[in-house]
């Protein structure tokens, strides 16, 4: 670990836990920073570094750039929540509730909310409320829409400027089909079951089970991880999941999903990271198995070198600007993806390139008929 990593652990742990940051020597905060942005936890540090008083904090200059960040951070979670008001008001009047997945729900387990970093409002509805939710949320004002939503995927995009809103008809898109009713079955008992109903700085919320809250964390990290790259965001909301509902979990229902969606050695792994790395208590890590230390160092080394969506790779900055060689990079990245998977989980990398190749072919055999 190198002394700028060092270091930005010791801030986000400050950060997480609400503890002072004990850092001796020099920090180098253009490298710390950096960091920060390839992880989208900027706010965080920015505001443990605008509370240090040592003569390692950040200089004048710094500072004005980090309290921008927090504003702008801030200014973004009041644009989505007046979006998300307006989507939930709308929903309940015609007689849907609709469920709230990651955003707000994880932002209200840290410390401080407001630094937590957004991108964009996630509400599920069901399959049965789809149609009629795309339809009403359709007409809210300023509000720009990627045509009609289709009967195939899993949500469907309004964006209202720079912000985004996914109205999901199920929380996941799984490629396997037979895991994906074993999701479908999880689903229905977390989305459908024992919902919470919260209060966000005035605004009632409707989240997903507690249990549920913690599965879909770990599995939105998990297929961010085989997909588009994950940053150190994604394991802090699954750190802070975990630590808010410590006593609270059916720990036999949780293992189960975990167990029937072959996840179980990812999730311990997972866990080494944020014991290790972030400070989670040991007793607050279901199922914590020391023995994935050297698994989670590999995956400790693929998170630093990728970054949330892939900011800090290097294949992915080397992408090429002409069309026709920027599809065979394409392709050959899903066997980049591959190889980096596979380092770290070899059976759950075979498991997800047999099932995307499945998913696949029938796609491509349909454009040849065409």
């Amino acid at each position: 670990m190198t002394p700028s990593e060092s270091h930005y652990f010791a801030l986000l742990r400050s950060a997480l836990w609400d503890t002072p940051v004990a850092i001796e020597g020099p920090i180098d905060w253009d490298a710390v920073m950096r960091l920060a942005k390839h992880h989208a936890n900027q706010a965080l540090l920015c505001g443990v570094a605008s509370k240090m008083t040592a003569d390692n904090s950040p200089s004048e200059a710094d500072l004005g750039k980090m309290k921008v960040i927090m504003r702008n951070n801030l200014l973004n979670q009041l644009r989505l929540k007046q979006i998300l008001a307006s989507a939930v008001s709308l929903l309940r009047q015609h007689g849907i509730e609709p469920l709230l997945l990651k955003g707000f729900g994880l932002a209200m387990l840290y410390p401080n909310p407001s630094l937590r970093q957004f991108g964009d409002i996630d509400l599920f509805v069901g399959l049965d409320n789809f149609h009629e939710a795309c339809n009403l949320l359709r007409t809210l004002p300023g509000g720009y829409n990627w045509g009609e939503e289709v009967d195939s995927g899993h949500h469907y995009n309004i964006e209202f400027g720079n912000y985004p809103m996914e109205i999901h008809r199920v929380s996941a898109d799984v490629n396997d089909p037979k895991v994906a009713k074993i999701y479908a079955a999880i689903e229905r008992d977390g989305l459908f079951g024992d919902t919470q109903c919260v209060d966000y700085e005035g605004l009632a919320i409707t989240l997903p089970s507690k249990e549920f809250m913690v599965f879909f964390t770990f599995y939105h990290a998990w297929h961010h991880f085989l997909t588009t790259g994950i940053g150190w965001r994604q394991i802090s909301d699954m750190a802070m999941t975990l630590h808010a509902y410590h006593g609270q979990l059916d720990l036999g229902k949780l293992r189960q999903w975990l167990t029937s969606m072959q996840l179980i050695k990812p999730w311990q792994t997972f866990g080494c990271l944020m014991v290790e790395q972030l400070g989670l208590p040991e007793s607050e890590m279901p199922f914590y198995d020391a023995s994935c230390h050297r698994t989670a160092q590999r995956l400790y080394r693929n998170v630093m070198e990728m970054g949330n969506f892939r900011r800090n790779s290097r294949f992915k900055l080397h992408r090429p600007k002409r069309k026709m060689l920027r599809k065979i990079h394409s392709f050959l990245g899903v066997f980049v993806d591959f190889f980096y998977r596979f380092r770290i989980f070899p059976s759950e990398a075979f498991r997800e390139m047999r099932a995307s190749m499945r998913q696949a072919l029938p796609k491509a055999v349909r454009r040849d008929d065409v």
